[in-house]
C-alpha cells in the first residue's frame, strides 16, 4: 500500500473514506477543467496596451459573439471556483501540519479569481443585458480598465496558489502523505507564478492541469479503498449442507454395513466389581481347657 493511500486511510473521520475522497476528487478534476477553458477563453479578450487599445476593445465588444462568451467566461470560472473550495478540503486533510498553508493559500485564490472573473467580464454581461449601456468608444474606456483589474486580480489569485502549492510539497517532504511527483509539479506552479505580470496569462491554466492530476488521484485512492473494504466472501459458507455431491452428514457405515458409532460409556453401566475375597484363613485355635 502507497503512503497516498495509507495516510487517507488512516485518517479519522465520520463519514466514509470512499465518499471524502470521491467527491472532492470530482469536484477538483471539474474545477480544473473548467480553470482551463475560461483561461483559454480569456485569451481571445482585447489587449490594453499600445495606442490600438481602444479600437481594439470597442470592435471586440461591438459583437454579440464575444459579448456571449464573456459572460459565458464569467460563469464558468465562478462554478470553477466554487467547486474549488470543495476540492480545497481534500488537499488541506493532505497537508497535515501545514493544512493552515494551504488553506489560506487556496482561499485567497478562489476570492480572487471569482473577483476577476466579474471584473473581466461584467462589461460584456451588462452591455448584453442593459439598453442604456451601449457599446461605444467612450465606454469602451471602461472595458480597458475592467480588463486590468481582472488581470491583477489574476496575478493575486496565483501568489494564493502559490502559497498553497508551497504548503502541499513542504507537506509531501515530511510525511510522504502526496506522491513526490505531484509535490514537484505543484511547486514548479507556484515557482512560475511568483513571476507575477509576467506569467499570469498561463499559470491559472497549469493550475488547472495540476488540479486534474490531484483530483484523479483522489477519485482512484477513493476506489482503491472501496476495493479494500468490500467484505471477502465467508469461508464458513456452505460448510452446514456439506460440499456439492457430498452424502449429508451422519453415522459412517462400517466395511460389513453396519453402521458404526462411538459412543461414550453409558452412566448407568456397572463398574467392574472387585474380586471377592476369600473365606478368611483361620490359624491354630486354643483349646478350651
Amino acid at each position: 500500500m502507497s503512503a497516498w493511500e495509507a495516510t487517507m486511510m488512516a485518517s479519522q473521520s465520520a463519514e466514509p473514506v470512499q465518499h471524502r475522497d470521491l467527491w472532492p476528487g470530482i469536484a477538483g478534476m471539474v474545477a480544473g477543467a473548467l480553470l482551463i477553458t475560461g483561461q483559454i477563453l480569456w485569451w481571445d479578450t482585447p489587449g490594453t496596451g499600445g495606442s490600438g487599445a481602444l479600437r481594439s476593445a470597442f470592435f471586440y465588444y461591438v459583437q454579440e459573439g464575444n459579448r456571449d462568451t464573456a459572460e459565458a467566461t464569467a460563469y464558468i470560472l465562478l462554478v470553477a471556483g466554487l467547486l474549488f473550495l470543495f476540492f480545497l478540503v481534500a488537499l488541506s486533510r493532505l497537508a497535515g501540519n501545514r493544512s493552515h498553508l494551504v488553506l489560506v493559500g487556496g482561499t485567497v485564490f478562489t476570492a480572487f479569481l471569482l473577483i476577476g472573473a466579474l471584473a473581466g467580464n461584467i462589461f460584456g454581461i451588462t452591455a448584453n443585458h442593459s439598453e442604456s449601456f451601449p457599446v461605444a468608444p467612450g465606454t469602451a474606456l471602461i472595458s480597458i480598465l475592467l480588463l486590468n483589474v481582472a488581470y491583477g486580480a489574476m496575478i493575486a489569485s496565483m501568489v494564493g496558489a502559490a502559497v498553497m502549492l508551497f504548503g502541499l510539497w513542504r507537506a509531501g517532504q515530511e510525511t510522504q502523505a502526496i506522491p513526490a511527483w505531484l509535490t514537484w509539479a505543484g511547486l514548479a506552479v507556484a515557482v512560475i507564478s511568483l513571476a507575477g505580470p509576467f506569467t499570469a496569462w498561463l499559470t491559472p491554466l497549469l493550475l488547472g492541469v495540476w488540479a486534474l492530476a490531484a483530483g484523479a488521484l483522489l477519485i482512484m485512492n477513493a476506489l482503491a479503498h472501496k476495493d479494500q473494504s468490500e467484505p471477502a466472501p465467508d469461508a464458513t459458507a456452505g460448510l452446514a449442507d456439506g460440499p456439492a455431491g457430498s452424502p449429508p452428514p451422519g453415522p459412517t457405515a462400517s466395511p460389513a454395513g453396519s453402521p458404526t458409532e462411538t459412543s461414550a460409556p453409558s452412566p448407568t453401566a456397572e463398574a467392574p466389581r472387585p474380586p471377592e475375597a476369600g473365606p478368611p484363613s483361620t490359624g491354630p485355635t486354643d483349646k478350651e481347657s
